[in-house]
């Protein structure tokens, strides 16, 4: 009951605030989580498959399910929310299959600094507010990291790949891996793609606008 009175009082005082409440689907495309986490999250989703061949799964976190619902809407407008409910993972010791989560978003923002700013007042007011003995505010900054990557002397697509890649740990680990040792560029390819391309400007010279852009 103690609980239950803790999360009523989390929920009015984000309320009041100006965050609307909003209700996610307790299903998701699988696709989504392993985009952004990797296959190997598989194991921990309880995931099923639908009659047109769609693997789906119970969502294992509320925050993509924020993030999906405002993207698929095609929503434009600035828009602050809240969301409480349950996520589902597999555990292997019998702890922690359901999680109980509260959330809250500001989306298409026109002021970042400020908005994050009042995320991260109003997440302080409910830690004074709710009674918490310990409880611990974690700010994490991906921007810094986007703009580090961003002042690498490395080829585009490479930054690309780091920024997109971030979330999936074992994938991102691979592809420093291989920047490291330069093993995605094939010198032996590289040769064979620059004779075609000599190849091909000397048979068809009226393409010249076209070689500029290659």
């Amino acid at each position: 009951m103690k609980s239950k009175n803790s999360s009523n009082k989390i929920l009015a005082l984000i309320k009041s605030q100006g965050f609307n409440k909003i209700e996610l689907d307790s299903v998701l495309e699988t696709k989504y989580i392993l985009q952004r986490s990797g296959e190997n999250f598989r194991k921990y989703l309880f995931s099923f498959y639908n009659s047109n061949g769609e693997e789906l799964c119970l969502r294992p976190d509320l925050t993509i399910s924020s993030v999906l619902r405002y993207a698929q809407g095609n929503r434009f407008n600035k828009e602050k929310v809240f969301y409480t409910g349950s996520a589902f993972r597999k555990s292997y010791n019998n702890k922690n299959i359901l999680i109980k989560q509260i959330g809250m978003e500001i989306f298409s923002s026109k002021d970042e600094n400020k908005d994050d700013k009042e995320i991260i007042d109003t997440s302080i007011k409910v830690l004074k507010k709710t009674g918490f003995k310990k409880a611990k505010v974690e700010i994490g900054n991906f921007k810094l990291f986007e703009l580090l990557i961003q002042k690498l002397s490395i080829p585009q697509r490479w930054k690309d790949r780091l920024i997109k890649f971030y979330w999936n740990k074992e994938y991102f680990s691979q592809l420093l891996k291989r920047l490291d040792s330069n093993s995605d560029i094939d010198p032996f390819i590289v040769a064979g793609d620059h004779k075609t391309y000599l190849k091909m400007k000397k048979e068809y010279p009226k393409k010249n606008d076209c070689w500029k852009n290659i």
